[in-house]
């Protein structure tokens, strides 16, 4: 289904948040001119870098607005907002053990938090959205839009192409 235009900028941020997984997952970048760096230290503090400029406002969009609607507008929503809700505090628990302990079992903690943020994505993209765009009223789907815009500033202007 093609995404609605009031969701797209939380879509651009899992494509984005899609491609760190892979790279933590596989400990390498399948691009060939990536610089994703192929020591784990360095990806640390690139994930580390990652939640802090991008996830953790995406986040804050998603609980502010996108999880309250579900929970008001769509069968079951509540359920799927407290599980969404759990996975993120799970990847934060995750970030925080990164920033205190950032040398430690890094094979297994990195991919773990690429699985992680990738089956997350892939639940709201694939369950999430989808319902959203299905149940929501049209006219509440406007308003969640309006209200991502105060997260998405460059795309105030209803534009939501990436430059």
């Amino acid at each position: 289904m093609k995404r609605h235009q009031s969701l797209i900028p939380l879509s651009h941020d899992h494509h984005s948040g899609l491609v760190l997984a892979q790279q933590l997952i596989l400990g390498r970048s399948k691009a060939p001119r990536s610089d994703w760096p192929t020591d784990r230290r360095q990806q640390v503090r690139r994930v580390i870098e990652f939640f802090k400029t991008d996830l953790r406002q995406h986040f804050k969009a998603e609980e502010a607005h996108v999880f309250p609607a579900a929970v008001e507008q769509l069968r079951e929503g509540a359920d799927l907002a407290r599980q969404l809700i759990e996975e993120h505090d799970e990847m934060r628990a995750q970030i925080r053990e990164l920033e205190k302990d950032p040398t430690t079992r890094l094979e297994e903690r990195l991919s773990s938090f690429g699985q992680c943020l990738k089956e997350h994505i892939r639940k709201e993209e694939e369950i999430l959205f989808e319902r959203i765009q299905e149940e929501m009223d049209p006219a509440e789907l406007e308003a969640l839009g309006v209200r991502l815009r105060t997260f998405y500033p460059s795309h105030a202007d209803g534009s939501y192409c990436r430059t």
